[in-house]
């Protein structure tokens, strides 16, 4: 690992610990059903100290940058992820296939919904975007894994595609999954479904007709 990975990760820790807040710490934790530990820092002030840290660590595609990226998903405290998403985030159209592992064992390293609902449709979905076939590659699987969080992945990572979904294979998708008693896999269902009836509603009406056995939840 490059020790200038090291030293930028300490000055974000040291930044972070300098505009904590105990009393949102508590909350935010609270609201993430106590799952994670929380520096206290809410969006917006975040969204400032980011554009201080993107001037000091200079993200980029290579692969070389996920080691830094993982020693920040490799922090307790929620922020650190949610920082490690920000800077992903503005490189997020030169990604390419390289990156797909790393963000799929992101999906799977503390999981929750904030962190694989913006993993999926904004990174890995630009990418499959741009690789179909690989992309189906790893969605096919996704759905047979039995990890709900990667069924859920492979539900929601053509919301950004508006009029170049494939519905074909989402409608599959939610039909293979149909019988899942799980809340993200049912909610990621009808979420999508109802992102896609903003472009196309008979198609998504004809389906919902046909398939009225469909989870209340989807």
């Amino acid at each position: 690992m490059k020790s200038d990975h090291k030293a930028n990760f300490n000055k974000i820790i040291s930044i972070l610990e300098d505009n904590a807040n105990l009393t949102q710490a508590i909350s935010m934790s609270k609201y993430m059903r106590d799952q994670f530990q929380f520096f206290g820092i809410k969006s917006p002030l975040r969204k400032k100290l980011v554009k201080e840290i993107k001037a000091m660590v200079k993200p980029n595609p290579s692969v070389e940058f996920q080691e830094f990226i993982q020693l920040l998903w490799n922090n307790s405290h929620r922020e650190c992820q949610y920082i490690a998403i920000d800077l992903m985030g503005t490189f997020k159209k030169k990604m390419d296939v390289d990156w797909i592992d790393f963000l799929e064992h992101l999906i799977l390293t503390k999981s929750w919904w904030d962190t694989v609902d913006f993993l999926s449709p904004n990174l890995l979905g630009n990418i499959f975007s741009r690789n179909e076939v690989i992309g189906h590659r790893f969605t096919d699987r996704w759905m047979e894994s039995g990890n709900f969080w990667l069924q859920r992945s492979a539900l929601i990572y053509q919301l950004r595609y508006k009029e170049k979904v494939d519905f074909e294979r989402l409608a599959r998708y939610i039909l293979r999954r149909k019988d899942s008693k799980e809340f993200f896999v049912q909610k990621a269902a009808g979420w999508a479904l109802r992102q896609y009836s903003k472009i196309n509603p008979e198609a998504v009406r004809e389906f919902l007709g046909d398939n009225q056995d469909l989870a209340k939840l989807t």
